[in-house]
């Protein structure tokens, strides 16, 4: 990155971008309507000169506060989301803020970061989305804060980003499994795979690794939504001797463990122990029951609004990663530990 130049002008950039100054000025502070692509022109001009906009004096400040935050989610009407949702509006409204939901699209004209400048929010909450460097680039021309709400891979950089604590939440998971007499193990790997998944996998690995280290664990791939019974999936639950523990990286891949050990006509738990992660609203629907780590996921979001409160009103911020705990939730879908191991 270039570094920032007090002698860089904005008649500059404009040049640099073949624009007139008004278009450098409106794609550099996120105001009117632009077309994707001059808007990324007169921006890569701007880093390549190294203007510095926050150095220069504003020509009409804006003194408006709108108390909105936006909400960016890559999808609606799921359980995941529901509950997010109803976090993140139930802080705004409290902090005297209204909340707008916007939709990650596929179309690359119709990108969130220019729907957003131009309502020109109080901040931003980002839901399991990686925001680009472009993006980054064209929200910063606003000035309002940015929390990552479970970012896909870690954020690195200034940004500040909630989750759970992943890791012990797989660890918990595996201590459980091989302390309530699983032989064996499976784990369903979410693809593609995202930094949340690997610290679930991680810490399910390093409690196996501690209490039964000669134990056999296999993978198998799994998509993190409309999850399917695989022939992979039916080979790792069939193959080997004992019982199978299987740690599913979320519900809806713990739900298709479920059809394959139905289509096997074996038996949960006597023949497979499950456990999932997140808690969704149908877990405690499953037949059996299903044991999962619960995810906080609503008070992530309540708190991903607080942190842009603060942020909104100068009193700083905490730095890199918010963890809220999780905890394991047993239900029917495992064997209790005998009373000698507890």
């Amino acid at each position: 990155m270039t570094t920032p130049s007090p002698e860089v002008g904005l008649a500059d950039v404009a040049a640099r971008a073949a624009v007139s100054v008004a278009t450098a000025s409106r794609a550099l502070t996120g105001r009117g309507e632009l077309k994707r692509e001059t808007r990324e022109r007169v921006l890569a001009a701007a880093a390549e000169l190294g203007y510095d906009r926050a150095s220069r004096p504003a020509g009409r400040p804006t003194t408006q506060d709108t108390r909105l935050i936006e909400f960016v989610l890559g999808a609606f009407d799921d359980a995941w989301t529901d509950a997010m949702i109803t976090g993140a509006r139930r802080a705004a409204f409290e902090l005297g803020y209204d909340l707008a939901l916007t939709l990650e699209r596929d179309d690359p004209d119709d990108d969130w970061p220019t729907r957003v400048a131009t309502r020109r929010p109080s901040g931003v909450v980002l839901g399991i989305i990686q925001p680009t460097h472009r993006q980054l680039a064209e929200l910063g021309g606003l000035r309002i804060p940015i929390v990552l709400l479970e970012p896909r891979s870690e954020p690195g950089g200034s940004l500040v980003s909630v989750g759970t604590t992943d890791w012990q939440g797989g660890f918990d998971a595996g201590r459980h499994l091989v302390q309530s007499g699983a032989e064996r193990f499976v784990v369903l790997t979410g693809v593609p795979r995202y930094r949340f998944g690997r610290a679930r996998e991680e810490g399910f690995h390093a409690a196996v690794a501690a209490l039964r280290p000669d134990a056999d664990i296999r993978h198998v791939d799994s998509l993190w939504s409309d999850a399917t019974v695989t022939d992979a999936l039916i080979h790792a639950l069939r193959s080997g001797e004992g019982s199978v523990g299987v740690f599913a990286c979320n519900d809806g891949m713990a739900r298709a463990v479920y059809r394959g050990a139905r289509a096997l006509e074996l038996r949960i738990p006597e023949d497979i122990s499950v456990i999932g992660f997140n808690d969704e609203p149908h877990a405690s629907r499953m037949r059996p029951p299903l044991s999962t780590v619960h995810q906080p996921l609503g008070d992530m979001a309540r708190k991903a609004v607080e942190i842009v409160h603060t942020m909104h009103r100068g009193s700083g911020a905490p730095h890199g990663r918010v963890e809220l705990p999780c905890h394991l939730v047993l239900r029917e879908s495992t064997l209790p530990i005998p009373a000698a191991q507890e």
